[in-house]
C-alpha cells in the first residue's frame, strides 16, 4: 500500500521535528525552570539521545525507496531498533530516582513517530513486477 510509504516518510520528519521539542520540563535540584529535548539536555547525563533514534530512522527512510526484499526486511530491523529506542527515551526521561518531571510533547510525538514507523515496515510498498529476492 503506497500510503504506507508516505506515512513513514511523515514519521521520520515527526521524528525529527521532535527531538527539538521540549521533551520534558524539570524544576528540581540543579536544574531550575530547565527544558530538556532530545539534542539538548542541559547538564544532565542524558547526553543527546534522540541521536542512535534519528540515525536509524534516516536508515529506514532509504530502505523504503529501494525495492528489494533484502531492503525491506533491513528496513524493519531499522524500524524495531527506532521503536525501542522511542520506548527507551520515554522511560529515560518520565521518571528517575523518585522523581518524575513534568512530560512535554516533544516525548509523547517521540513514541507516536517510532509506531508510524514501525507501522510503515510491516506494511511496505512494493511495486508490481520490480520485487525481486536477490
Amino acid at each position: 500500500m503506497k500510503i504506507f510509504r508516505t506515512i513513514g516518510i511523515a514519521a521520520v520528519i515527526l521524528l525529527f521535528i521532535s527531538a527539538y521539542l521540549p521533551w520534558v520540563y524539570i524544576n528540581f535540584g540543579k536544574l531550575h525552570n530547565a527544558f530538556l529535548t532530545g539534542m539538548n539536555t542541559g547538564i544532565t547525563e542524558y547526553g543527546k539521545p534522540a541521536i542512535l533514534g534519528l540515525f536509524f530512522s534516516l536508515l529506514f527512510l532509504i530502505t523504503i525507496f529501494i525495492p528489494k526484499v533484502w531492503a525491506k526486511r533491513t528496513g524493519i530491523l531499522f524500524a524495531v531498533i527506532v521503536l525501542a529506542w522511542g520506548i527507551r527515551n520515554y522511560f529515560l526521561f518520565t521518571c528517575e530516582m523518585g522523581y518524575c518531571p513534568h512530560r512535554q510533547v516533544g516525548l509523547y510525538l517521540t513514541v507516536l513517530a517510532s509506531l508510524a514507523i514501525m507501522a510503515s515496515a510491516l506494511m511496505p510498498y512494493v511495486p508490481e513486477g520490480k520485487m525481486e529476492e536477490k
